[in-house]
C-alpha cells in the first residue's frame, strides 16, 4: 500500500513540473539571454541620455521656459539619430566639470536635472521627414522672421521655411550696431586699403537676411561677411557714416530653424514643445523611436 501511494505521488510530481521541463528545454536559452541583455541595454540607454543632457546643456539656456527646453531636447535627439545613421561625428557633449563651469557649481545641480528631465520627458522622441531624421537648425534670436533654407548639406529640406517671429523685436540680442574705420573694413574683407564703398550693392531674401554683398568687383555671401567681420547675424545692413563704416545686424545667430527667443515666448504664452516644433519645422511628424 505505501509504495502503491509513493508512485502516485511521483506520477503526480512528474506531472506537475513537467511543462516546466519542456518550457525549459524549448526556451531556457533565450530566457538566459533576454535577462543577461537587460541590464545591458539599460546602462546603454542611460549612457545615450546622458550624451543627450551633455549636448542638451551646451545648447540652450536651463532658465528658459521648460516647453522651450523639451523642444531643444527633441532637436539634439534628432540630430543625435540623424548623425548616428549617417555615421557621423557626433556633437560635443560637456562633462560634469563643463557643466559646472558653465553654470557655476551653486547651479549645476538644479540645471542638471532640468536638462535631464526634458531629456526624459521627451524619450524616444525625433522629428521626421518622409520617415527620416531631420538636419535640425535653431539660433538665438531671429530677425524678426527666419531663414529659408531649402537644401542644406546636399540634402533637400523644405521644412527649414521662413516663419514670422515678431516677439523676438523684444529680445536685447535683437539689435547690434557695429562701426568699423574704413581700413578695419577692408583688412577684414580682404580689399585695397584706399578702396572706396559708393558702390556697395546688398542683395537680401525676403526675411531680409543678406545673400550677396558686392563690393567694387568683389562678390561674398552673408554669411561670408557675418564670419569675417564677425557680425551676430547675416541680417545686416552697410552705410558709410562721417567716414566710417557702420553695420546694424539684426538678429543673433544664423537665422535658420528654430528661434530660441522664439520659442520661449511661445511657451510663455503656454504652448506646448509638440506646437513649437511644428511651428518651426512645418512638414515634419514627431515619432517616437
Amino acid at each position: 500500500m505505501f509504495e502503491k501511494i509513493k508512485t502516485i505521488l511521483s506520477i503526480l510530481i512528474i506531472l506537475v513540473i513537467l511543462p516546466y521541463i519542456i518550457t525549459y528545454a524549448l526556451q531556457g536559452n533565450v530566457l538566459f539571454e533576454t535577462g543577461q541583455d537587460e541590464p545591458q541595454e539599460t546602462a546603454q540607454q542611460e549612457e545615450e541620455t546622458e550624451t543627450l543632457v551633455g549636448i542638451l546643456a551646451g545648447q540652450i539656456a536651463m532658465d528658459a521656459p521648460t516647453e522651450a527646453v523639451r523642444a531643444q531636447a527633441v532637436l539634439v535627439r534628432t540630430e543625435y539619430m540623424r548623425r548616428l545613421e549617417a555615421g557621423e561625428e557626433q556633437e560635443k557633449s560637456l562633462s560634469m566639470e563643463e557643466m559646472s563651469s558653465l553654470w557655476g557649481s551653486p547651479n549645476l545641480q538644479t540645471n542638471y536635472e532640468i536638462a535631464k528631465a526634458a531629456v526624459t520627458d521627451t524619450a524616444g522622441e525625433v522629428l521626421t521627414y518622409e520617415g527620416t531624421p531631420i538636419f535640425t537648425a535653431f539660433h538665438k534670436v531671429s530677425a524678426g522672421s527666419t531663414r529659408a533654407s531649402d537644401h542644406l548639406n546636399g540634402q533637400e529640406t523644405p521644412y527649414l521655411a521662413s516663419v514670422s517671429c515678431g516677439m523676438d523685436i523684444t529680445s536685447p540680442d535683437y539689435l547690434t550696431v557695429r562701426f568699423f574705420s574704413k581700413k578695419e573694413f577692408s583688412q577684414a574683407l580682404g580689399l585695397p586699403e584706399d578702396a572706396e564703398f559708393t558702390d556697395l550693392t546688398i542683395n537680401a531674401d525676403q526675411a531680409d537676411y543678406v545673400k550677396t554683398v558686392q563690393i567694387e568687383n568683389k562678390s561674398f555671401t552673408g554669411d561670408e561677411i557675418r564670419t569675417l567681420l564677425e557680425l551676430p547675424s547675416p541680417c545686416f545692413h552697410i552705410k558709410e557714416v562721417e567716414g566710417n563704416m557702420r553695420v546694424v545686424v539684426k538678429g543673433k545667430g544664423h537665422g535658420i530653424g528654430m528661434s530660441q527667443y522664439a520659442a520661449g515666448k511661445q511657451a510663455e504664452e503656454g504652448a506646448k514643445y509638440e506646437d513649437i516644433l511644428n511651428y518651426f519645422f512645418p512638414g515634419t511628424i514627431l515619432e517616437k523611436i
